[in-house]
C-alpha cells in the first residue's frame, strides 16, 4: 500500500494549527495561556476540554481524551489516520508527497481531482449561465434559494453530449474521466457525458470530498429515468455513502440524533426547515453497512420517510436493519401522499411536528402488521401472527410479552394459545435450520486444511518418538481422527512396540512387520531429525485430531437425524439436535483459549 511521506506529516503537523483545527468544530474561549470549551466526545455542561496553542495538543479533563490536531480529526471526523492527514492536507492545501509505491493512491487523488472539477463546471452553468436558466427556475419553484442551493453544491448538467468531457479534458486524461465515471466509451471510440439535462446533486464522503454525482430530470422530458447516479468506482459505492452526512455531522453530534428521509429534496428541505441533521441513503433501500455507519455518530435515528404504503413498507425494512445495528428508533408518519419535502411546503413548522409526533419504534411496527387486516378472518389473522413472529422474535422477552398480549386481546385469542404456538415456531425453526440438507458433500480428507495433515504427520512422529509421548497418544487415541488411513495403520501396529523403546529401535522394530508398500511410506511420515520436540506442540496437534474427531461424529448425527426427518420422527429428530449441539460445545471447548493460530476450520 502507498504510504504518506514522514516529510508530508511532518508538514501537516507543523501547519495544522491545534486552535484553529479543533476551533473549527468546537467553540473555544480563553482560559489563561490555553483555550477551553465543551469537549465534543462526550456530554457536558461544565467546560473540561483543554486546548494548548503552545504545546499543540489538546486534553479532556473529563473524559480522557487526547492527542494533537492530526488525532482530533481522526477521533472527531471518524476517520483513520491516513484519511486524516489527507482532509488536514486539503484544508491547508498542503501537496501530499508519498513513497515510491504510489499507483493506488495517485489514481484516487485524481479521482477527487476529477469531480472537483465536474463540481465547478456543473455549478457555473446551473448558477452563472444561460444554459441552467430553466433549471434553476425549477429549484426555485421548488422553494430552494440561492444560498440553499450553494450551499449544497448543486448544478446542472448541460444537454450537449460531451460539454463536460470538452471542458474536463484540457485538465484531465480520458480515462481518468471515465475511471471517475463523468463519461462512458461511444462505439465510435469517442466518450460522452454521463449527465446530460439533469440537475445534479453533488455526492460528499465523511472527509467532505465529491466523490460522485446523482442526477435528477426536471420539468417534460422523455428520459425514463428520473435518477442517473455515478457507477461504481475506486471512491464511491453507493451501498457505503449516505448523503449529507458530512455536513450534518456537526448537528448529529449536538442533537444525539440522526433523521433519515428518502430523498435529497426532502434533506435539503428538511435542513432549511431547521433539522440539519437529515440524512439519506442513495435513492435505494438502506443497507447494513449503511446503518453501521450511523452508528459510529448517534445511537438515535428517526425516520421520516414518504407518507404513503410504499414509504411505511420502506420504513419497516430500514427499521429491522437499524434495530440490527442496536440503534434507538422513533418513527414519524406523515399524512397519506405526502414526502418531507412536500409537508415541509405546505405545513412550514416542520422541526416542531418532528418533535412532537414521534412514534415509538414497536408501535409503528404493530400498527404496520395489524394494517388492512379484517380481525374477523382466521387467514388474516394468521397472516399477521406471522409476522407477529418474525419481527419481535428479535426483541427482548419484555417487549415481546407486551404485545403478545396486545395481539391477543386484539384478536380475542387465548395468549397461552399464542405463546404456544411461538414456542412450537420456534422449535420448527430450530430444527429446520440445524438440519437444512447439504446439496453437495465432500469427503473430510479433501477439505481439511493444511495444518490438519501436519498434525497427523506430527501426532505420528511424537509417537516414535518417545515413550512418554507414546502414553500421552495411547490415553487419546481413540478419540483421535486421523483422515490419513496410513498413518492410522501405522500407529495402530505401532502400539505394539515396547514403551522402552527409542526411535530407531522403535523405527526398525515397526518395520519389521510392515508390508512392503507401508515399509515404503513409513520414513515419510517421520519428521525432521532436528524438529523441536515439545509438550505443548503435541497437545496442541492432540487437539487439532480432537476437533477433527468430533466434526466426524457430528456428521454421523447429523445423517440420522436426515433419516428421522424423513421419516417424520421428530422425537428422534430433537433427540439427535441435542447431540449435535453438545457435540459443538465440546469442539467449542478444545479450542477456548487457544489463539487463532491453533484455531482450524472443517
Amino acid at each position: 500500500m502507498a504510504m504518506i511521506s514522514q516529510k508530508t506529516i511532518d508538514l501537516i503537523k507543523d501547519t495544522a494549527d491545534i486552535v484553529d483545527v479543533v476551533g473549527e468544530f468546537v467553540p473555544l474561549q480563553a482560559a489563561g495561556k490555553n483555550m477551553k470549551g465543551l469537549c465534543p466526545f462526550h456530554g457536558e455542561k461544565t467546560p473540561s476540554f483543554f486546548v494548548s496553542k503552545e504545546r499543540q495538543i489538546f486534553n479532556c479533563f473529563g473524559c480522557g481524551e487526547k492527542g494533537n490536531s492530526i488525532t482530533f480529526i481522526q477521533k472527531y471526523k471518524h476517520l483513520t489516520f491516513v484519511e486524516a492527514l489527507k482532509f488536514l492536507a486539503d484544508k491547508y492545501n498542503i501537496d501530499i508527497e508519498l513513497d515510491k509505491n504510489i499507483s493506488p493512491v495517485k489514481k484516487n487523488i485524481d479521482l477527487f481531482k476529477a469531480n472537483d472539477l465536474a463540481l465547478k463546471f456543473y455549478s457555473l452553468n446551473l448558477l452563472n449561465l444561460q444554459t441552467g436558466k430553466i433549471a434553476l427556475k425549477y429549484l426555485k419553484d421548488r422553494g430552494l434559494d440561492i444560498q440553499t442551493i450553494e450551499d449544497f453544491g448543486l448544478g446542472y448538467a448541460p444537454t450537449q453530449r460531451n460539454a463536460l468531457f470538452n471542458q474536463l479534458s484540457k485538465e484531465l486524461q480520458p480515462l481518468e474521466l471515465l475511471n471517475a465515471g463523468l463519461v462512458n466509451r461511444a462505439n465510435d471510440g469517442g466518450y460522452y457525458d454521463l449527465f446530460k439535462a439533469r440537475i445534479l446533486f453533488p455526492i460528499r464522503d465523511e472527509s467532505n470530498r465529491v466523490i460522485a454525482f446523482s442526477g435528477r430530470i426536471f420539468g417534460e422530458t422523455i428520459n425514463p429515468a428520473k435518477y442517473v447516479n455515478t457507477p461504481h468506482t475506486e471512491i464511491f459505492s453507493k451501498g457505503l455513502i449516505l448523503y449529507n452526512l458530512s455536513k450534518a455531522e456537526p448537528h448529529i453530534r449536538t442533537s444525539n440524533r440522526v433523521v433519515l428521509m428518502e430523498g435529497y429534496m426532502d434533506v435539503i428541505k428538511a435542513s432549511m426547515a431547521g433539522v440539519k441533521e437529515a440524512i439519506c441513503s442513495m435513492g435505494t433501500q438502506l443497507t447494513i453497512d449503511q446503518a453501521l455507519k450511523i452508528k459510529k455518530y448517534s445511537d438515535n435515528v428517526i425516520i421520516c420517510y414518504d407518507g404513503d404504503r410504499a414509504g411505511r413498507e420502506a420504513t419497516f425494512k430500514a427499521l429491522k436493519l437499524l434495530e440490527s445495528a442496536k440503534l434507538n428508533v422513533k418513527i414519524i408518519l406523515l399524512p397519506d401522499g405526502q414526502d418531507p419535502d412536500d409537508f415541509i411546503t405546505k405545513n412550514g413548522d416542520f422541526k416542531n411536528y418532528l418533535e412532537n409526533n414521534q412514534i415509538d419504534q414497536y408501535d409503528f411496527v404493530y400498527q404496520m402488521i395489524l394494517e388492512n387486516k379484517d380481525l374477523t378472518k382466521p387467514t388474516q389473522i394468521e397472516d399477521a401472527k406471522n409476522r407477529l413472529f418474525d419481527f419481535f422474535s428479535k426483541t427482548s422477552g419484555m417487549i415481546r410479552e407486551i404485545y403478545f398480549h396486545k395481539f391477543a386481546s386484539d384478536t380475542l385469542i387465548s395468549y397461552t394459545t399464542l405463546l404456544g404456538d411461538y414456542q412450537q415456531t420456534k422449535i420448527d425453526e430450530r430444527i429446520t435450520e440445524s438440519f437444512k440438507a447439504v446439496a453437495t458433500r465432500t469427503i473430510h480428507k479433501e477439505t481439511k486444511m493444511p495444518k490438519f495433515i501436519t498434525a497427523e504427520k506430527t501426532v505420528f512422529s511424537y509417537y516414535m518418538k518417545d515413550p512418554k509421548y507414546r502414553e500421552l497418544i495411547d490415553s487419546k487415541f481413540n478419540l483421535l481422527y486421523f483422515g490419513d488411513k496410513e498413518i492410522r495403520m501405522l500407529i495402530t501396529s505401532a502400539k505394539d512396540l515396547p514403551y522402552n523403546q527409542t526411535q530407531t529401535s522403535a523405527i526398525v522394530l515397526l518395520n519389521s512387520s510392515l508390508t512392503e508398500d507401508s515399509k515404503k511410506n513409513l520414513l515419510k511420515y517421520l519428521l525432521d531429525e532436528d524438529y523441536d520436540y515439545n509438550l505443548e506442540d503435541i497437545e496442541s496437534c492432540i487437539r487439532i485430531l480432537q476437533v477433527a474427531y468430533i466434526e466426524e461424529d457430528r456428521k454421523s448425527i447429523k445423517e440420522r437425524a436426515d433419516e428421522f426427518l424423513a421419516l417424520g420422527n421428530k422425537a428422534e429428530y430433537i433427540s439427535c439436535h441435542n447431540e449435535y449441539t453438545s457435540k459443538k460445545k465440546q469442539q467449542n471447548e478444545l479450542l477456548k483459549g487457544k489463539n487463532n493460530e491453533q484455531k482450524t476450520n472443517y
